[in-house]
């Protein structure tokens, strides 16, 4: 089993769309469902340049997928902020850390970021397990501040700080 990262491309839109076509991988977005491979080749075309986006690649078939949001706000350059997904078939395999083990090098060492932020339901342990394993921790807790599956809910916001950084 070969585990990879890399840009996504356009030919990977049929794959990425299969993914949220999972609706227990849209629960826990805060996306709508029901996205066709047309609407993510045009993702691709259109995204600012400000927005990168990663898949993770489980023996050449695209098992994940990442978007990393960098501001373009001179006051917030510092900040970057990133939505992920893997398929379910995938999970618990080692694609989530893979794309989160590139996110923190992105950030560390190419992107000139200081802080890692996101939006994490809190009840989707896993996720927030994973996130905990790669320094985040829970800023906060935002009370019914998403609607899923007929109900509100509440989310974390998470965040992370650059190692070599030394806080207040």
């Amino acid at each position: 089993m070969t585990i990879s990262v890399r840009q996504a491309e356009e030919k990977d839109s049929e794959q990425i769309a299969a993914i949220y076509a999972h609706k227990s991988v849209m629960t826990q977005t805060s996306q709508l469902p029901h996205r066709t491979e047309a609407f993510w080749k045009n993702f691709y075309s259109s995204r600012a340049r400000d927005y990168l986006e990663l898949v993770v690649l489980l023996d050449s078939r695209v098992a994940g997928h990442m978007g990393i949001l960098l501001n373009s706000d001179p006051r917030r350059k510092h900040v970057g902020s990133f939505g992920m997904a893997v398929h379910p078939e995938f999970q618990r395999k080692g694609c989530g850390r893979a794309l989160m083990e590139e996110l923190v090098d992105l950030s560390d060492n190419w992107l000139n970021l200081l802080r890692l932020e996101l939006d994490v339901f809190s009840d989707n342990l896993f996720a927030v397990e994973l996130y905990r394993k790669f320094d985040f921790t829970v800023e906060g807790e935002c009370r019914y501040s998403l609607f899923k599956e007929g109900n509100y809910a509440h989310s974390y916001k998470m965040a992370r700080f650059h190692p070599a950084w030394e806080l207040p």
